[in-house]
């Protein structure tokens, strides 16, 4: 597993904190760490998703990925 950090815009307060979440939740192979409003960490199998899948579902959602970047 690897840890990334998206930077998320968009997010005004804790209901988006929570979309959030749930994108997380229903991405197999992604597991959330920490959230706030603005950013995002999630440890991710790339056997499984990819970095680029998960802000694609975010994205989707209405939300805009500013920003990601590979945690070791």
């Amino acid at each position: 597993m690897e840890k990334h950090t998206f930077k998320i815009s968009g997010m005004g307060g804790q209901h988006c904190v929570m979309v959030i979440k749930n994108i997380i939740a229903q991405q197999e192979g992604a597991t959330l760490v920490d959230i706030a409003v603005g950013s995002a960490a999630v440890n991710i199998d790339e056997t499984k998703t990819s970095a680029q899948a998960l802000a694609a579902a975010i994205e989707k959602m209405g939300y805009q990925v500013v920003e990601q970047a590979m945690n070791n």
